[in-house]
């Protein structure tokens, strides 16, 4: 087809290796009990609204959702779902896409501007709070899985050079 841009057998490595990683970030504890959790965030201080303990990405949105009153982060989580289907369809389909990985990592830092948005809110309410978000590496290792799906959607494959055409032949 003309003006087809298909993705490289590398692009499709890295998209296939960015969903894996953001699945089983998601849900590795489920399925394979002898995984280490990795938390997202660590929750710190005397604040009863912000439970202290660890949070992976199960329990940050359930966190999110206490604090935003509604079903918001599930939303969040359902489009951070998306995109790691779409990372594994765009790889069996071959063709560049953009913006899928763009999309989680925004949800990511929406995620962690809350979480740090509620704790200053709570730490202003009353004196002597200290309540305190801290960003665990199951966050991080969900940022780079969704960088690796943008990076991955991205990648042309090589373009077929032409064969030579010889100039005229001399007798």
């Amino acid at each position: 087809m003309v003006g087809v841009r298909r993705l490289s057998g590398a692009g499709r490595g890295l998209l296939v290796l960015g969903a894996a990683l953001l699945l089983v970030n998601f849900f590795g504890i489920a399925l394979l009990p002898s995984l280490p959790s990795l938390p997202w965030f660590t929750v710190s201080g005397n604040r009863p609204e912000l439970p202290v303990g660890s949070y992976d990405a199960l329990q940050a949105t359930q966190l999110l959702n206490q604090l935003a009153n509604g079903p918001y982060a599930w939303l969040a989580f359902g489009l951070l779902l998306v995109v790691a289907m779409a990372g594994i369809a765009i790889a069996g389909i071959g063709e560049r896409t953009r913006h899928f990985g763009t999309a989680g990592i925004l949800v990511l830092l929406i995620y962690a501007a809350v979480l740090y948005l509620a704790a200053y809110q709570y730490n202003q309410q009353a004196a002597g709070s200290n309540a305190a978000i801290t960003i665990g590496y199951g966050f991080v290792l969900a940022v780079i899985a969704c960088a690796l799906i943008e990076a991955g959607a991205r990648w042309p494959s090589p373009v077929p050079m032409r064969a030579r055409v010889p100039t005229a032949v001399r007798r």
